[in-house]
């Protein structure tokens, strides 16, 4: 029951990087961070002792969005003339792009696992 929490995190996903076509940077970072949040939330509220392989996997891409939020912190302010490193913006669309794709396998082999 507690994988629909996986609904409204997708949906924030999608409106984020609409967002970001848009250039409504800042909105982008917040519906970022409350996805990620929502997805953390799933894995620390999760009913049982996770498999360590799960657990492995969902506090790895975890880590890996979190880096991902702070680098596209430092691109914000690369982009509203804070900062002066331009390759930060480069650097945090590539991390996004990994951890994107990291969310979706481990959300696959998630969902996929044999029930007990």
């Amino acid at each position: 029951m507690l994988d629909l929490l996986l609904i409204p995190a997708a949906l924030m996903l999608a409106l984020a990087l609409r967002a970001v076509r848009q250039g409504d940077h800042r909105l982008h970072g917040h519906l970022m961070t409350a996805a990620i949040t929502i997805v953390a939330l799933r894995v620390i509220l999760h009913p049982r002792p996770l498999h360590p392989a799960h657990l492995l996997l969902w506090v790895g891409t975890l880590v890996v969005a979190g880096a991902t939020l702070l680098l596209g912190r430092a691109a914000l302010g690369w982009r509203e003339g804070r900062h002066a490193r331009a390759a930060l913006a480069r650097i945090h669309r590539a991390s996004g792009a990994l951890t994107l794709i990291g969310l979706v396998l481990t959300t696959f082999i998630w969902l996929l696992r044999h029930r007990q």
